[in-house]
């Protein structure tokens, strides 16, 4: 179908026809939509209101001048405009559900995780069991989520588990998996046979946790804090011993917390670390600034807060719904020697890419230095450090003990 689009206020497109912003942006959503295929639906207003909203040409609606054919229909998107798409590893076959999720750890990640799963219905209450030192926050999960287990021990906890989480904060890390190591392998605290360990430690490698639990099926991610609305976004890398059913349980409880990306290479671990780990604090930085220029200007700091908040949402809901590039979507706002060509300049001139650049850079080698890796890397640096990536050697194998 043909979308027909009429303004009184001019600005000549590439094709030099005369269109305003709104209708060259209302054109450009409808040519995305129809290549996407996604739909739109109309929306219909009361007569009275339809006229009152109309367009006008010298006082009258732009509708008086346009013959019945001419006549533009208003549309616009639907939810399902912007539903992610779901992981290979889930479209294969349904989400499986597994006996025993064991969370090690009852901090704000794994309440996240939690209220997902149960949320969405990939588990239930009682196969999930929390362990804490801090008793309190056990208690905080069960009055939140009634019916989900709290473990006293790790042995308690360990036992017959399909899942371990590791939600525990780095510096508390080396006393945990000792004593980890030490309950996996006892008969009081065996896991089952195919079972993995799922760490969101930041900075901690897969051989690093091999080392300290003598665990082969290793799965290592990387959430980020919107996780706790379930919109966060996980990259994570598994072992080559995680079989495909574990696979599909990893998958199935980080789609609960948002979108997810599984890799092979675990040097992307820590480059993601940077960008979507450490990524929410740039972004409220850079909120926090606009929001206090809009004061500074004069305008009510609720006020100021709610459209920078808006308008963070808007542009990131449009630029996921757009098959343009942020390139793209960028160059479109500016106007040769509008407002945001004079902002462009300044942002250009006071280095604003380059301190972007370098705070990313400074994130990945301390994500490197935490996993104890060779963190000279980056622009300006001696050498590119080549990083160790997990494999098993041949005497690793033979004695290693079974069980995980």
């Amino acid at each position: 179908k043909t979308l027909q689009i009429y303004t009184d206020r001019p600005h000549r497109s590439n094709r030099g026809k005369m269109l305003g912003r709104r209708a060259i942006a209302a054109l450009r959503a409808h040519r995305m939509s129809v290549l996407s295929g996604k739909p739109y639906a109309p929306i219909r207003q009361p007569a009275k209101r339809a006229a009152l909203n109309a367009p006008r040409i010298s006082g009258t609606p732009v509708q008086q001048h346009l013959s019945a054919a001419q006549s533009p229909v208003s549309r616009s998107y639907t939810a399902d405009s912007f539903k992610k798409t779901e992981s290979p590893l889930l479209t294969k076959c349904p989400r499986l559900k597994v006996d025993k999720i064991a969370f090690v750890g009852a901090g704000k990640m794994a309440e996240a995780m939690i209220s997902g799963m149960l949320s969405k219905g990939i588990q239930t209450p009682e196969t999930l069991v929390v362990h804490d030192v801090w008793e309190k926050s056990c208690i905080r999960i069960q009055e939140r989520f009634p019916g989900v287990k709290r473990a006293k021990t790790l042995s308690q906890l360990t036992k017959d588990a399909d899942i371990v989480v590791l939600a525990v904060k780095p510096q508390e890390s080396h006393k945990m998996l000792a004593d980890l190591s030490e309950s996996v392998h006892s008969d009081e605290g065996q896991m089952r046979e195919n079972a993995v360990i799922v760490s969101i430690l930041a900075g901690k490698p897969i051989h690093w946790l091999f080392e300290h639990t003598q665990v082969k099926r290793i799965v290592r991610a990387m959430p980020n804090t919107p996780v706790s609305i379930q919109e966060g976004c996980v990259v994570w890398c598994p072992t080559d011993e995680v079989e495909e059913p574990q696979l599909k349980a990893v998958a199935s409880m980080f789609s609960a917390i948002g979108d997810h990306v599984m890799v092979q290479d675990e040097r992307y671990l820590d480059m993601s670390t940077a960008i979507s780990g450490s990524g929410p604090y740039y972004l409220y930085l850079t909120m926090e600034t606009m929001v206090d220029a809009g004061v500074h200007m004069g305008l009510p700091r609720a006020m100021s807060e709610r459209l920078v908040k808006q308008t963070l949402l808007g542009s990131c809901m449009y630029a996921l719904n757009s098959n343009q590039s942020i390139s793209v979507l960028r160059n479109d706002i500016i106007s040769p020697g509008g407002t945001t060509a004079s902002a462009q300049y300044t942002l250009e001139r006071g280095g604003f890419r380059a301190t972007v650049y370098d705070a990313i850079w400074a994130a990945y080698r301390r994500s490197l230095e935490l996993g104890g890796e060779n963190s000279n890397v980056g622009p300006g640096r001696s050498q590119t450090a080549v990083l160790r990536t997990f494999q098993f050697t041949d005497d690793d194998q033979e004695e290693s003990p079974g069980g995980g």
